[in-house]
């Protein structure tokens, strides 16, 4: 049962159980203040009563009941205010009746209190203090629409009691009456509030509603969808500016996981296509020699350098892609202070050795030539900035007729914006980059067209390999052109 209740409860609409549990508050606090006015008007009229039913009982209990009626009639016996109905009784000591006077408006001597059970006993018992009693005469908390309230007390120099009493009737109906008009007026202030309740939180949940429609419309593929910036901090706009926040960064994300799926494409079509190639030519030279077609040794001397030369390519492709995944998980660069002259000077007799030919010199961003000692640091990961002035030379040296020169210029007390950078600069002297093309060939297996040949074309990776590193760094690289011809390419990084 209560599960069932529960899902009928889950099912209703949040505007609706706010308005019926505001509902049920209001009308929670109506009732108990209803009752407490009731309380508090019913002692009033009680001791109103008590009042009145106290200071009549203390002047007759001094006169004569043989008297009392004359007196009252010749006004030589003033009493207390008394409603128009009333009754008086004198009693004997065993609660026989003396004297009863009832008032003109009492009705007639049927419709007057029992006072039966009134013996000297019972009246002393109850300490003069009004009480109500029933149609039997007997003591109760609530004699009902028809009961009486009473006083007794002992006779003043004589023997008896002396009983005054006043219908509760009046009382009653009073309260009762107050009972109708606190039920009529909370019904109707519960009506009311309702209405006002439903309709000012639909009012508040109303921009929900736009929430809702946006939500679907995000669900349906329609991520450019936003909400209406709402001014002021309510729960609602925080909620809107909270909202298109989240928007935002999803529509960047799905546009970068988009870009990322189309970088991923092309790459994978030109891995494909880079190995291929060599593959193919592997594969033609392998299937010669097996059909017989090379007999000379040194035709078959010309294929297995072929064969190797291809195979040495493929190698150095793998490498580069294994280079750039170890750099896409983002692994932590260990940053230290180097001495780049040092590794310049590495570097560039590594190249020396690949080509003899090739002059390299270490200069500053004038063209001064720096000593093999001068130092200029700079807090950067060593390996990879190594790998960084090799992938330049290599690029440099491909580009450059041999016997021109390639400079590696570098400076450290360059500043942008009051912060330091480290300037690499590697120059050729070769043909240079078209300016359409400066951007480009930073993207992996770029190539310029002039490049695209088995013999000294590269794989397209290592200028990409080179700017991720710069990137992970924090610094910039553009291509630009060597004063006199040939192509430039300058490293910021922050120092």
């Amino acid at each position: 049962m209560n599960s069932k209740l529960g899902l009928a409860w889950e099912r209703i609409s949040l505007r609706t159980k706010l308005t019926a549990l505001s509902v049920a508050i209001i009308g929670v606090l109506v009732m108990v203040s209803s009752l407490g006015t009731i309380a508090l008007l019913r002692t009033y009229l009680q001791a109103n009563l008590d009042g009145q039913l106290t200071s009549t009982a203390a002047t007759l209990s001094h006169e004569d009941p043989t008297q009392l009626e004359d007196r009252l009639a010749t006004h030589q016996l003033q009493l207390p205010s008394l409603p128009s109905d009333f009754y008086i009784a004198y009693l004997d000591t065993d609660g026989s009746l003396l004297i009863g006077l009832v008032s003109s408006a009492g009705g007639n001597s049927n419709d007057v209190p029992n006072t039966s059970n009134f013996s000297s006993k019972y009246v002393l018992a109850t300490k003069g203090i009004p009480f109500e009693v029933n149609g039997k005469g007997q003591i109760s908390d609530d004699a009902g629409t028809r009961g009486w309230r009473m006083v007794a007390v002992p006779l003043s120099g004589m023997d008896g009691s002396l009983v005054v009493a006043l219908p509760t009737g009046a009382n009653s109906a009073l309260l009762a009456q107050y009972g109708l008009i606190g039920g009529g007026f909370g019904a109707l202030l519960l009506i009311l509030s309702g209405l006002s309740i439903w309709l000012t939180i639909n009012s508040a949940l109303k921009p929900l509603n736009e929430v809702e429609r946006t939500a679907e419309a995000v669900t349906e593929g329609d991520i450019s969808q936003r909400l209406i910036e709402q001014d002021g901090d309510t729960e609602i706009a925080r909620l809107n500016r909270s909202l298109n926040t989240m928007l935002d960064g999803i529509e960047t994300a799905m546009q970068d996981r988009s870009k990322t799926l189309d970088q991923m494409r092309r790459f994978v079509s030109d891995a494909s296509h880079e190995l291929r190639t060599p593959l193919v030519s592997v594969r033609g030279y392998a299937e010669l020699y097996r059909m017989g077609a090379l007999k000379k040794p040194e035709q078959i001397g010309e294929a297995m350098e072929r064969i190797e030369s291809e195979a040495i390519r493929m190698t150095g492709l793998v490498e580069s892609l294994l280079t750039l995944t170890r750099m896409d998980e983002s692994t932590k660069l260990e940053l230290t202070k180097i001495n780049m002259i040092s590794l310049a000077v590495d570097a560039a007799k590594d190249a020396s050795v690949a080509d003899g030919r090739r002059k390299i010199v270490i200069t500053d961003l004038n063209g001064t030539p720096l000593s093999d000692d001068a130092v200029i640091e700079a807090k950067v990961d060593a390996n990879s900035m190594r790998q960084v002035l090799t992938n330049l030379l290599a690029n440099a040296s491909r580009f450059s007729p041999v016997d021109a020169q390639i400079e590696i210029a570098l400076d450290n007390k360059s500043k942008v914006d009051g912060r330091k950078f480290l300037i690499l600069e590697v120059r050729d002297h070769g043909e240079g980059i078209p300016e359409q093309l400066r951007e480009k060939v930073f993207e992996r297996f770029y190539r310029v067209d002039n490049s695209r040949n088995s013999e000294t074309g590269g794989s397209g990776l290592g200028l990409a390999i080179v700017s991720t590193i710069v990137a992970r760094h924090g610094g910039t690289i553009i291509a630009t052109e060597t004063p006199g011809g040939g192509a430039t390419l300058r490293v910021a990084i922050p120092a």
